[in-house]
């Protein structure tokens, strides 16, 4: 599974948003009729989507690492410790998929991408992300230039 590109993608009349077929088709086959959506923990104002496999997946990395800090007993019984496991799962919705690919963006999502003027879908390997398109040109044109210092650097012999 690798999600691939970036589309700007209007949302239609009904508030809906389309998923391409190039990302609908890095969805696992049993993942097809549905995904995960959630907020980014690293990013504001951008949201998160993944199959429900592969949202799964991560869940339980992040729970192996917290019984691993803190011992199975404490992760399951400890109600006042910040835990990331009930995060994730309390902020991310799950989300029905028309045949065509169409979902209906959560209300909360919409409104945190200000979404009016769509969304900008982009592809990050293992999952995908939906930012507001101005904040992503933006982030775009960032990262352009950190990748142009990345490579210039890259040939330099590290000591």
């Amino acid at each position: 599974m690798a999600f691939r590109s970036e589309i700007l993608i209007k949302l239609d009349k009904k508030g809906r948003v389309l998923l391409p077929a190039s990302f609908r088709d890095e969805l696992p086959e049993n993942d097809r009729g549905a995904f995960v959506l959630y907020r980014s923990s690293t990013e504001k104002g951008v949201i998160n989507g993944n199959s429900s496999t592969g949202f799964d997946a991560m869940v339980a990395r992040v729970r192996a690492e917290l019984m691993a800090e803190k011992g199975a007993f404490s992760v399951d019984l400890d109600d006042h410790d910040f835990n990331p496991v009930r995060y994730l799962n309390s902020t991310s919705r799950n989300v029905p998929m028309e045949s065509d690919g169409r979902f209906t963006l959560p209300a909360d999502f919409a409104e945190l991408l200000d979404a009016a003027d769509g969304v900008m879908l982009v592809g990050a390997g293992d999952m995908f992300q939906l930012w507001n398109p101005k904040r992503w040109q933006a982030r775009r044109d960032a990262d352009d230039e950190r990748m142009a210092a990345f490579i210039r650097g890259a040939g330099r012999s590290r000591a």
